[in-house]
Formats: C-alpha cells, structure tokens, sequence
C-alpha cells in the first residue's frame, strides 16, 4: 500500500530519540540502575563499537530480574543475557514508506519496543511506532483518501499488537471465545492476556473515542499496561488498574484537573482479571466495565463486581485505589466480559440499548453450548437487535469456561 507523496519525502530520521545505551561490557546492575533512573525508556540499545548488537526490553529484563536468585546468578553478568539479538535496524535516510513495512512486517514487538536508527551503520538514537503512527497520520489527515490509507496502516499494527494475546489465549485455554470489532477501521477497545506461573491473566479496556482517537488511547493503554506489570504482579489485578491509571493521568496531564495544561478527559473502563489455576480461584478489579458470571450449577447469570471511577479521567483521583473482589471456581462456572458496545447498541421495537439483563439470560439459555457456540449466539442476537441502525460503538467480549 502505497503512503502519499508528502510521506515519502520524509525520512525515519525525523523520528530519532536520544536515550542512553549500554555495551556488552555493562553487567545488569548497570542496566537496572538505567531503567530505575530513566522510567519512561521502554528499550536500551546494546552497542559493540557503536553499532547496534541488539534491544535490552524492559519488561522482559525487569520480569526476569524479579525471579528468584536471579540477582545472585546475573547482577555482575553481561547485559547480553537478555538482549533481543533480532531488534528492527533502520538507517535514518531511509523513507517512511519503507519505514512502516518494515514495522508491519515485526509487528507489535516494533511498536511497543521501538526501532534503532542508524546512519551508514553507526547508532544515532531509536525511534517509537507510536510516533510513526502519528506522524503519518498527521500527514494523511489532509485527504480522504489519505486518511483511509492511514487507518488501514494503522489496523494492522493494532491487529499485530492484539495477535500475541490471542495466540496466548489459544496455548492456554480450552473452552473461551474472543470477539474484537472496532466500530470504525481501528477502533478504542483493547485486551492483553498473559501467563504466569501459577495461572493467567487477562486485561480488557474500552477507551475513550473510536477510529483514530479510540486507536491512539489503546497505544497509551497498551504501554501503560507494559509499565503497570514491571512493578505490579499479576495476580494483583487492583494494583495493576491503579498503575495505568496513573501512567494515563501523567501521560494526557490530567493529574491536575484544574492546570491549564489539561486539555481531555479521556481515559477508559477496563477489567483485570486473573485466575489462580492452582487453586481454582478467580479475583478481578473493574473500572466499570459489564463482566458477567454464571456459576455451574446456577439458574441466573449473575453481574460482576465493578468500581465505578473509570480509569484516567480527570475526575478519578491520581492515587484512587480500585477494590479487589475474588471468587472460589467450580468446574462448569462460564464468565463473559463485554465492553458498553454491545451493552450500549440501540435497537429493538422500540429503539432501545440492548442491556445487562438480555446478556444474562442469553448465558442461561445458551448455557450448554460451547463458548465459540455462544459467542456466535450473542453476536446474531445482537445483530438482530441491531437491525438496520449504525454500530454506535466498538465490540469487544472475552468469555471462558472453567
């Protein structure tokens, strides 16, 4: 797909960040101490004569680092022991058209780590896919037919950000169902699911906005999250929505309400959600999102527990703390979550949202059904109820059978 001309003209260089670096001679102490002092930096290039050898991921370095005897075992030893060998190397001369293939072509793993940027082979600085995102989309905005362009630039790379999450869900469950449907091209709702040693979890968030703007916020999201969890654990579900929620209140400068740098009210309803499988236990924390229980031997589905500050906006404090609610498991017990979308959608006889209450029976009624079955039953539901009105939002629900 071809960028417009005023794109072309432009280089990757446009893009570069200064941050620091290290080299194979630095042990991980030192790298530690890089991401203690610079909190933002996402990726640490690794040189070898100034050239770039390979990306130290923060997230990944933090995550190993935390386990058990790994100080012991890796403190003095060369940062390469988590290196990325494989990172996206860009010359700084080369166009934003080939800039964006190559970022298709890596996937999520350019967008939330970012990219090197060289200069006839000699390390210069990294750029960030977000702000390539930006930036051709700030060009294309002249034009439809430009801006069309861009979003489908930007579909993909909100697909490929999603893909990891999804191939995970389908390792790691055997009875589940995922729906993602932006209402637009790209759209404001996102998940992240994970493993960990004892269980999963799963994150899911309705951002503020669709098209464009609700694609931006997800970005915000997604890094917010990636932060959260280097400090947060996963099965610490409160703590983790507390730790977006301030990344995201820092980010759009909405700690301070009433400053005048503030200039939104955005953020989003989300749920984290991790199940101990280890012993059978289910425990979450909601910023008002709709999730759904039905317990296996159950004759009404039930709602979930939800907090209702939502997540970044200027009326939720900085330091809000969300409740954790937990739950015990047995074998059958089926959960759905479901962003305001679907719950929000307008239609019927008389022109009205299609409800909490309407999700709950369609669980009892379908409750024998596989979950793709009864993913299928919910969305021809609410087409039917949907009818000839326009999608008023993006759809997204996740369920899962224990």
């Amino acid at each position: 797909m071809d960028i417009p001309l005023s794109s072309r003209q432009l280089n990757a260089g446009i893009l570069r960040l200064t941050v620091p670096h290290v080299t194979p001679d630095n042990n991980n102490t030192q790298v530690m101490s890089l991401f203690n002092e610079h909190t933002a930096l996402i990726g640490l290039p690794v040189l070898e004569n100034n050239r770039p050898i390979g990306m130290i991921n923060r997230h990944i370095f933090l995550s190993q680092m935390s386990r058990p005897f790994f100080h012991e075992l890796y403190d003095q030893k060369s940062c390469i022991a988590f290196m990325d060998k494989s990172p996206l190397i860009v010359d700084a001369d080369a166009g934003l058209e080939y800039l964006s293939e190559r970022v298709i072509e890596t996937g999520d793993k350019a967008v939330t780590e970012g990219f090197i940027l060289t200069q006839q082979g000699q390390y210069i600085g990294i750029g960030l896919g977000i702000d390539l995102i930006r930036t051709v989309s700030d060009l294309q905005a002249k034009q439809h037919l430009q801006i069309m362009q861009s979003l489908d630039y930007a579909r993909i790379i909100q697909e490929s950000m999603l893909s990891r999450s999804r191939n995970t869900i389908e390792q790691t469950l055997e009875e589940w169902c995922l729906y993602w449907h932006p209402r637009d091209c790209v759209g404001g709702d996102i998940y992240a699911f994970q493993r960990s040693e004892n269980g999963w979890l799963m994150v899911l968030a309705d951002c503020t906005g669709h098209g464009v703007p609700g694609a931006f916020m997800t970005f915000i999201f997604s890094s917010a999250l990636e932060k959260a969890l280097t400090i947060a654990r996963p099965d610490a579900p409160e703590h983790l929505l507390s730790l977006i929620n301030q990344h995201i209140k820092q980010t759009l400068s909405q700690v301070h309400p009433s400053s005048d740098r503030s200039q939104s009210n955005d953020g989003c309803d989300a749920i984290a959600l991790y199940v101990d499988t280890h012993h059978a236990q289910v425990s979450w924390a909601s910023a008002r999102m709709h999730a759904f229980m039905l317990g296996a031997h159950a004759d009404n589905a039930i709602v979930l527990d939800s907090c209702r500050k939502g997540i970044g906006y200027t009326d939720t404090p900085v330091d809000y703390q969300w409740q954790r609610y937990q739950a015990p498991l047995q074998r059958g017990d089926t959960f759905l979550i479901v962003s305001d979308g679907a719950t929000d959608q307008p239609g019927g006889p008389r022109d009205i949202m299609f409800g909490k209450k309407r999700i709950q029976s369609l669980l009892v009624q379908n409750r024998s059904l596989p979950m793709s079955a009864l993913s299928d039953a919910l969305l021809q539901a609410l087409k039917s109820w949907q009818g000839q009105q326009a999608s008023r939002d993006d759809m997204t629900w996740f369920g899962f059978r224990w």
